[in-house]
């Protein structure tokens, strides 16, 4: 004989399922959705260091009182990416980037270990001021790592970049991205940093013509110094040096010789779309035991123009509009006090 549910233990099933239901909701949502306001600030620090430092000062920090906090940590500053994004936001920012930049040194209070400017919005190019390394130079004496994106000489020139240098005595790595600055400059900086154990020079370097001249001494000239320059005054300068990063370089044989020759300690060199080099022969043999990364490999992780242009194209890059301080750097620090 067939049992028949009273009323009573059919409502407390549904009770029961529509608790169960509940509690199944529940523990979803605190899989799903934590609150990440419980989080520590050190890990709030750490994801907050892979963003842009002016996401940082134009919106993180205006995102809650917790957030605001952090951005007000000396700690959160000692990694500065001043990369300037191609977006309609920041097309006309109110501020100077000049007067960004101060304000997270100035936030860093001296901790600044690694530091990435490029003042660059779309086609548009901002001159990075002298000043503004030489304020680096005068508050950040532990800097570690500079970086420096499309610097075409029209502030920042050599002499000013060579005396700023000298006065960071722990830096270890400099990484240049798409800058004129000359092979003299190249190696004064090697002589003036003597702890220097990793450098970047990357760039789209002019292609020499594609037919063959009739003057061999003029090619040769050609080969030697226009294309291998560079590569040479590493080689003279920086004996310690274990990575090394020339992506885009025109350089031959010869002057990737001299770098391996001079620079014995290194362990790693990237040189993605340096054409010129043939790695078939002996050259090939005595980088087998270094991390390398070829000629031809691809380079969509690098973020930045790395095949060659031609040598008009190359000339008039650096032609751009210097940003004008439009609010005064006290101005600047009180409006991100209120």
């Amino acid at each position: 004989m067939s049992s028949i549910s009273t009323p009573s233990s059919s409502s407390n099933n549904q009770s029961n399922n529509k608790n169960q239901k509940t509690d199944l909701i529940n523990e979803t949502n605190k899989t799903q959705f934590p609150n990440w306001l419980e989080l520590l600030e050190d890990i709030w620090v750490l994801i907050f260091s892979k963003l842009l430092t002016i996401e940082l000062i134009e919106n993180v920090q205006k995102v809650c009182m917790l957030f605001r906090k952090i951005c007000k940590l000396p700690v959160t500053f000692r990694t500065i990416n001043m990369t300037v994004p191609s977006d309609r936001r920041y097309v006309d920012l109110p501020r100077s980037l000049n007067n960004l930049t101060r304000y997270a040194i100035d936030s860093s209070a001296g901790g600044l270990i690694d530091i990435y400017l490029e003042y660059r919005r779309g086609y548009r190019y901002n001159d990075i001021p002298h000043t503004t390394l030489t304020y680096i130079t005068e508050r950040c004496k532990d800097l570690k790592h500079l970086r420096l994106g499309y610097v075409y000489n029209l502030s920042l020139t050599d002499k000013k970049l060579i005396e700023a240098v000298k006065r960071l005595p722990m830096l270890e790595e400099i990484q240049f991205i798409h800058c004129s600055f000359s092979d003299k400059t190249v190696e004064a900086i090697g002589h003036a940093c003597p702890s220097l154990t990793s450098f970047g020079l990357n760039g789209a370097e002019c292609k020499l013509p594609d037919y063959a001249s009739s003057d061999e001494d003029y090619m040769s000239y050609v080969v030697d110094f226009m294309c291998n320059e560079k590569a040479l005054a590493i080689s003279k300068s920086m004996p310690k040096l274990r990575h090394l990063q020339l992506i885009g370089n025109s350089m031959y044989n010869e002057g990737l010789k001299a770098i391996l020759d001079g620079c014995p300690h290194l362990k790693s060199m990237d040189l993605r779309a340096c054409f010129h080099i043939d790695l078939s022969g002996d050259l090939g043999k005595r980088l087998a035991n270094m991390h390398l990364r070829y000629p031809n490999d691809p380079t969509a992780d690098y973020g930045h123009q790395s095949y060659y242009i031609s040598y008009s194209d190359y000339m008039y890059l650096g032609l751009s509009e210097s940003d004008d301080d439009r609010m005064s750097l006290d101005e600047f620090s009180h409006y991100y006090s209120l």
